[in-house]
């Protein structure tokens, strides 16, 4: 009788288990170099493909410099800007790194229209197989929101009006309402009296009040005061106002403020020197607003100086010469077109330098000259007007593209008078606001044809908020 040694035998009953374990490791790992090494070949064959693209489409038509990022399935040598184009054709610049492909516009992009952005010839980086990526862009909608006075009694409505809709939504109401302003996912909201007005910061959810958040009661520099001129800015950082101190009965210090949403929402006076003081005297307004997309604000004083206040205090002021009026930007923000005791400019606010804005006669022909509502670098909008027997003003809208002059056909019923025309921020459309006896209106239409794309009852839009207001807009 032999006695095998403990554990021995269950080592050779083990051993064809680890043998045949071993075996299919190996073939698991044969196959996936197989599968790796046929990828690679067919990717050299095929060149990149396009795995992902991304944008806002809300963006691309409200805001210059957005972008559409393409990604491919695996890196890619350096894309020439020559080798990308967009259609239908807008401005735009190419940067590449790694796998992606950014895609910046200059400007806002046209509503509810469809792009391609079409890359040709893109290669990995050691391969010879080149291929095309082909992105397909759908961009936003917009809407607009419209103060309506309610009957004798009622609330006032805040609603939004989408332009590919009908019918309006009620984003806020209440009493006595003024004035008001977008502020990211809120809504600022000025209302009361001459002698005592209130200003709330209502949040939104869904485009609406949240009626499960509570609403900001804004501290005003004093116990009454008047608040007029609300502009906000466009990132929602801060907004500003002008304020009048009321409390004695009387008008006094009356003057810009800012309240910093980064801080702590107290009014802040933006002292005469421009640069925003706790307990300042304010800085007088003649007109002011932010100049897009940027903290800092253009603002005429009551001396008629210009001046570039950031509003945000982390820069200095700048001192930009004299104005008589303020008609509006540019749309890329840079670039503001200004009234001087010569004539009207086109002021870089970059440099200072001064552009002449060219005029053509047809654009000049009348008794009333309003306000210039620029469009693109080289086309704008201005309303004329000529005096009746009755001593009224029929108005008219006129285009002006480079050295041409043409009247837009917008209908403007014969006892209204034109109260305002705001571009939207991609200037697609313009908002024209009238008054007459039976009420206000504003007639939302395309900017090149005049077409009709809707209407509202009510004396102005948000749109109109980014032009300079003050004691003198008429």
């Amino acid at each position: 009788m032999s006695i095998e040694a403990p554990g021995r035998g269950d080592h050779r009953a083990r051993r064809p288990v680890a043998h045949r374990f071993h075996r299919r490791y190996l073939a698991v790992v044969l196959v996936l170099a197989v599968v790796a090494a046929l990828a690679a070949v067919v990717g050299s064959q095929q060149g990149p493909r396009l795995r992902d693209v991304s944008y806002d489409a809300g963006d691309l038509v409200s805001r210059p410099a957005q972008r559409v990022i393409l990604t491919a399935n695996q890196a890619l040598q350096r894309v020439a800007p020559d080798d990308v184009r967009v259609s239908p054709a807008a401005a735009h610049t190419v940067t590449s790194s790694g796998n992606t492909i950014a895609v910046e516009f200059d400007g806002p992009l046209a509503y509810d229209s469809d792009y391609t952005v079409t890359v040709t010839d893109v290669r990995a980086p050691g391969q010879r197989a080149t291929s095309d990526l082909t992105a397909a862009v759908r961009t936003g909608s917009t809407d607009v929101l419209a103060l309506v006075p309610g009957a004798p009694g009622a609330q006032d409505r805040i609603v939004r009006r989408s332009l590919d809709a009908g019918g309006a939504t009620t984003v806020y109401q209440g009493t006595a309402i003024s004035e008001y302003a977008r502020l990211g996912r809120s809504l600022v909201v000025v209302s009361g009296t001459d002698a005592r007005s209130s200003v709330d910061i209502v949040p939104l959810s869904g485009g609406v009040q949240d009626e499960d958040a509570p609403v900001e009661h804004l501290t005003l520099p004093t116990s009454a005061g008047r608040v007029t001129a609300l502009h906000a800015a466009d990132d929602g950082a801060s907004f500003g106002f002008e304020y009048a101190d009321t409390s004695t009965g009387q008008s006094r210090n009356t003057g810009l403020y800012v309240v910093d949403m980064t801080g702590t929402h107290l009014p802040t006076a933006i002292a005469e020197d421009g640069t925003p003081r706790t307990g300042a005297v304010p800085m007088t307004v003649g007109q002011w607003a932010y100049v897009p997309r940027t903290e800092s604000a253009l603002v005429r004083t009551g001396s008629d100086d210009l001046v570039l206040v950031d509003m945000s205090g982390r820069a200095d002021p700048v001192r930009l010469g004299s104005a008589t009026y303020l008609h509006g930007f540019v749309g890329t923000g840079t670039t503001a077109v200004v009234e001087t005791g010569t004539g009207i400019v086109r002021l870089d606010l970059t440099d200072g330098a001064e552009r002449a804005l060219q005029a053509p006669a047809a654009s000049t022909a009348a008794a009333v000259l309003g306000r210039i509502a620029q469009l693109t670098d080289d086309t704008y909008l201005r309303v004329l007007g000529d005096v009746r027997s009755d001593g009224t003003i029929a108005a008219r809208v006129v285009r002006v593209d480079g050295d041409r002059a043409s009247r837009l056909p917008v209908t403007i019923p014969d006892d209204a008078s034109v109260t305002a025309v705001c571009p939207s921020p991609n200037s697609q459309f313009v908002a024209v606001a009238t008054k007459s006896a039976s009420g206000e209106l504003v007639s939302i239409v395309d900017a090149t044809s005049g077409a009709l794309e809707a209407s509202v009852d009510a004396g102005s839009v948000d749109w109109c908020g980014a032009l300079p207001s003050g004691d003198e807009v008429g």
